[in-house]
């Protein structure tokens, strides 16, 4: 056995590991097999670092643990801040897992959004195999004529990458069986209502602010889509005609324009712990309230700290509710809970807080979607809410 194919074998046995209370398919398994990670990287960074590394016939056994590390890369992009980088190749357990959940089968015409390497094209056109294609969307015009070469150079046939945004889906190849987003995404386009098969499959990560990442199976029932699976995840964010720019944490003097009044105007400060201590917890500790919140309170706000001049520190995400009609702002930070002004935004996260722990403290991902088109006309029952973006309107459940 070489030193690739005993890395790519251990990788495989951890992802099995990892998911062994829902195997991972034996169709899944070959396909991974027949598609050497380490053939669709020719360059990468790691998360944290800022030197770039060329993979190079001459030097591939010196990247290969890295290349088949269960980790993500980074592909392209050159922010100081990882959670902005345009493009990556995604975890290996993690895509396996994706591939599960979607049900490609032998003869399916897939849609992708986000070609990124290549590596999850190829993967899926193993799965659809000789009667099947994919079509895969890259904005990034670097990005996608890395991959259109490295799918030319491997030979892999029924694979077409495409280079546009991939938001307004690809109608010339429509209708699809399967779609799938490796970005995460605010809204859910509209022509995804038009391009997917009655009861064809959509594989999708939705961004609430400040609330983290939820991945959804989605199966297209009519007018609509319904969720099937669902599990916390975390995605870059898509780029082009539906990035929402005010998506990401902002500084509290930005997204609060009357803060350095407010600032002076502290009515209470007390502790509250969210079930954890410190700062360094503190994100972990509060992803279901703030899932929850960015689903059913507007004046929900996610906020961070800057760094000082020397670079040195990291940034620290905190939250709270900015009610502007009522000149009332609470502030979750740490271990305590700061409000300004007045009660009235503290007193409503209260109410929000004593809410979701009755209902069993849920995440997004704990929760039922449903996603319709913006036009049709909704009405939310008990333990229901509708969150409307500008293509699509989300109608979150929860079943008890």
């Amino acid at each position: 056995m070489d030193t690739i194919e005993k890395y790519q074998k251990q990788l495989l046995e951890q992802t099995l590991s990892i998911y062994r209370e829902t195997p991972i398919s034996e169709a899944t398994q070959r396909a991974y097999l027949a598609t050497p990670r380490h053939r669709f990287v020719p360059r990468y960074r790691e998360w944290g670092t800022k030197e770039w590394h060329e993979v190079t016939a001459e030097n591939l056994t010196e990247h290969v643990p890295t290349l088949y590390a269960n980790r993500p890369l980074i592909l392209h992009g050159d922010q100081e801040e990882d959670e902005n980088v345009p493009s990556t190749i995604s975890q290996p357990s993690f895509v396996l897992r994706m591939l599960d959940l979607l049900q490609i089968r032998p003869d399916h015409r897939v849609f992708e959004l986000g070609t990124g390497s290549a590596w999850n094209a190829a993967l899926m056109v193993q799965l659809v195999g000789p009667g099947g294609h994919v079509e895969s969307l890259e904005i990034i015009p670097e990005v996608a004529r890395r991959a259109a070469s490295t799918i030319r150079s491997l030979e892999i046939a029924n694979v077409h990458v495409v280079e546009g945004d991939g938001a307004a889906g690809y109608p010339d190849a429509a209708p699809y069986d399967r779609a799938i987003f490796t970005a995460g995404t605010f809204d859910l386009p509209r022509h995804f209502y038009r391009q997917i098969r009655e009861d064809g499959l959509l594989l999708v990560v939705i961004k609430t602010p400040g609330g983290g990442d939820n991945l959804f199976v989605l199966r297209r029932a009519g007018d609509h889509f319904e969720s099937l699976e669902s599990m916390i995840c975390g995605f870059v964010q898509l780029r082009g005609s539906y990035e929402f720019k005010d998506l990401e944490p902002a500084l509290v003097e930005k997204a609060v324009p009357e803060w350095k009044e407010l600032s002076g105007q502290e009515i209470s400060r007390r502790r509250f712990w969210w079930g954890s201590k410190g700062k360094e917890m503190f994100v972990w500790a509060t992803l279901g309230i703030r899932a929850f919140l960015g689903i059913v309170e507007p004046t929900f706000r996610a906020f961070k700290t800057t760094k000082d001049a020397t670079g040195n520190n990291r940034e620290h995400h905190y939250f709270g509710l900015w009610d502007a009609e009522n000149h009332s702002l609470v502030i979750a930070k740490d271990d305590w809970l700061v409000a300004y002004g007045n009660p009235r935004a503290d007193d409503r996260l209260m109410e929000s807080v004593r809410a979701w722990v009755g209902l069993g403290m849920p995440t997004a991902a704990c929760l039922d979607l449903k996603a319709y088109p913006i036009e049709v006309r909704l009405e939310a029952d008990k333990n229901q809410w509708i969150v409307r973006r500008k293509d699509s309107q989300f109608l979150w459940s929860l079943q008890r």
